[in-house]
């Protein structure tokens, strides 16, 4: 039984690989001095000599912290008997039968794949800050990508409140109709 939400994870494996080739375009094409740290506003508060090693840690992390959720997705969220599941009525969830289970753990497999493309939309929208804000952090493109980072940011933010109240509902409503709510 596969319960990967094959939609998403190979949506993620696409936009991994268009986000590291974007990461060497950009490198690539990077001025002498670079941002790599930015106030609120967007403005860039502190410059990098160009300098493989800063540009390398920045696509490092984002691999690092795409590859664990990516792999999440792939291998831990494929069991419904697991016991490494952290669900909403988690005791009572695993009494219910296995076929129960399924569309539950499909969802926040989806759900795991939303944030973790969130995760990749972030990542390139902070690379292209970075290339932007250095050769004219006040052009419309520095401005368009600013707002679509704060945008990204609060959707992914925002989300996990909905589906979370989602999937306890879903829950619930599974444990009721098989009369196990206590």
């Amino acid at each position: 039984m596969n319960l990967v939400h094959s939609p998403t994870f190979r949506l993620n494996s696409a936009l991994f690989v268009a986000v590291l080739v974007l990461a060497v375009v950009l490198w690539m094409h990077m001025p002498e001095r670079y941002p790599v740290h930015f106030d609120l506003a967007g403005t860039p508060t502190r410059w990098a000599e160009r300098n493989p090693g800063m540009w390398v840690l920045i696509v490092a992390i984002f691999a690092i912290s795409f590859g664990k959720v990516h792999l999440f997705q792939r291998f831990l969220i494929n069991d419904p008997d697991s016991t490494l599941l952290n669900v909403p009525y988690k005791d009572r969830f695993h009494q219910l039968p296995r076929e129960r289970k399924v569309r539950v753990l499909r969802r926040m497999n989806r759900f795991l794949g939303l944030m973790n493309t969130g995760t990749l939309l972030i990542y390139g929208s902070v690379l292209l800050m970075i290339f932007f804000g250095a050769h004219n952090p006040e052009s419309p493109a520095s401005l368009v990508t600013r707002y679509a980072l704060y945008t990204v940011l609060v959707v992914v933010l925002v989300l996990p409140i909905f589906e979370v109240l989602a999937v306890r509902r879903m829950i619930r409503r599974k444990l009721q109709e098989e009369g196990l709510t206590g």
